[in-house]
């Protein structure tokens, strides 16, 4: 082996290395708590400025922009959307080029509770907000 290719060899090991360790390493409970807190809040007072509302539906939307991302170590922002009616939740993290990162965030709210089921990137979390 050259020099160059055990260069190149080594670079793409430590950087697939590295890619796992930091996918590791996300935070999809604090994410998720985050996730539930926001939409639960936008149950109760709709008139956030970080929630969206479309007209004639019962979808309510909540955006998390990247820097509140960052603290649960998943890169890009998130969108999700909650259907009032049904309790539907519906989401996506997009990387800045606006790619999809992971599956689709999915999950339920349980009517009667304050509870959350989520499942974000494969990872499945239930939460009851205070």
């Amino acid at each position: 082996m050259t020099t160059p290719h055990a260069l190149l060899a080594g670079i793409l090991l430590g950087t697939m290395l590295a890619g796992s360790a930091l996918a590791a390493e996300r935070d999809s409970h604090g994410l998720a708590k985050a996730i539930a807190e926001k939409l639960h809040a936008r149950r109760q007072y709709a008139a956030s400025i970080d929630t969206t509302d479309f007209s004639g539906t019962d979808i309510g939307c909540i955006v998390m922009p990247r820097f509140e991302l960052r603290r649960y170590r998943y890169p890009g922002h998130a969108m999700i959307c909650e259907v009032a009616s049904t309790g539907e939740v519906l989401g996506t993290l997009l990387n800045k080029g606006g790619r999809r990162i992971c599956d689709p965030i999915t999950g339920s709210f349980t009517k009667g509770t304050s509870c959350y089921a989520i499942n974000i990137c494969g990872n499945d979390e239930t939460l009851c907000i205070q």
